[in-house]
């Protein structure tokens, strides 16, 4: 993973939190995992490689108020 791939996946991950923010991580997965298979750059770096950056930057986004 090179650092293009490392910032797809934080503002994947912030932009999805931002947007989902009223849904668990669980519910918007598959979701995130499609949307993922036509946004990345590199098709090398399959949902299973990225998908624990993609969470992390979701976790450290603070939920949109509702």
């Amino acid at each position: 993973m090179n650092a293009e791939d490392v910032e797809l996946c934080r503002v994947y991950g912030q932009m999805s939190r931002e947007y989902m923010s009223e849904r668990s991580w669980d519910e918007c997965e598959p979701q995130l995992r499609e949307g993922w298979l036509r946004l990345r750059r590199n098709p090398d770096l399959s949902w299973e490689d990225a998908a624990p950056l993609v969470q992390t930057f979701w976790q450290l986004t603070p939920a949109s108020p509702a």
